[in-house]
Parts: C-alpha cells; sequence; structure tokens
C-alpha cells in the first residue's frame, strides 16, 4: 500500500509543477516581439463566418478566407497604434504536424489604422479539412494562431 501512495503523491506533484509551468510572455521587456497573448480587452471578437479563420488580440484583427479554388483571401485591420510589418501565413497540417508555408501576393506593411487584404496560395494539399493550425506571421514574428470556423 506504501507503493501506491508514494504514487498517488508523485503524481499529485507532477500535477500542481505541470499547472504551475505557464508563462504570461513578459521576458522583462527583453524582446521587441509580438504583443502578449494575453489580451484584457472588452471588444468582442468577431463573429465566426463559415470557412472563415479569424484574429483577433490587442486591436489587430484578421480573417482568412478560403475559397473552393483552393486560393484565400487574408484581411488585416491594423489598430495598433503602430505599422505593422509584412504578413505571412503557414499551417500544420492536422494529419502529420508538417509546416507548409503560405505565400502571401504582394505582401506589404500594413500602416496604423488601415485594412487591407491581400490574396494568399498554398500548395494543393492544403485545405480547410487539412489544416491543424493557421499561423499568422508579422515580419519574422509568429503572432499566434488564428481561431477556426465554427462547426456546423
Amino acid at each position: 500500500m506504501g507503493t501506491i501512495r508514494r504514487f498517488a503523491a508523485l503524481l499529485l506533484l507532477v500535477a500542481v509543477l505541470a499547472a504551475g509551468c505557464t508563462s504570461d510572455g513578459d521576458d522583462g521587456g527583453a524582446s521587441s516581439g509580438p504583443p502578449s497573448v494575453t489580451d484584457t480587452s472588452t471588444e468582442a471578437p468577431p463573429a465566426a463566418v463559415k470557412g472563415a479563420y479569424s484574429y483577433a488580440n490587442a486591436g489587430l484583427n484578421a480573417s482568412v478566407r478560403f475559397d473552393p479554388s483552393g486560393g484565400a483571401t487574408l484581411e488585416i485591420d491594423n489598430d495598433t497604434g503602430r505599422a505593422l510589418p509584412k504578413p505571412g501565413l503557414y499551417v500544420e497540417n492536422a494529419s502529420t504536424g508538417k509546416e507548409i508555408d503560405g505565400k502571401v501576393v504582394s505582401s506589404a506593411a500594413v500602416p496604423d489604422g488601415k485594412t487591407s487584404t491581400f490574396d494568399v496560395t498554398f500548395p494543393p494539399e492544403v485545405r480547410p479539412d487539412t489544416i491543424g493550425l493557421l499561423i499568422l506571421l508579422f515580419g519574422p514574428d509568429n503572432y499566434g494562431a488564428f481561431v477556426p470556423p465554427a462547426a456546423g
């Protein structure tokens, strides 16, 4: 019985330690990367549109809509208070985890207070049903994953 108690105590300790192993993204100001993922704003995220992925954080709203021909459209609404570098996208395949780059056609910086729309192309194996994660980039910085479309 002592072995079971020690094992249970060890599991409890691991669970407690694992719960405490989170990061709030604060690196003491050493990074000039993307804003912290924590968003305390009261603005509501954009409504889910079937087939549209959405991203909203700290004045940045973006959406990606796939069309039946295999292409996609990226729309960025920049109210962050600063210009954003050229956007980029990549996906992680849902089955394999393979990273697959998208090509943002005519990618350009997005000025503060402006909305920009870009065409995006992906290899043929990228379809909404094969996407595990859709990731937003600005310059070299990974801003995070889009929220997938609502099922239904």
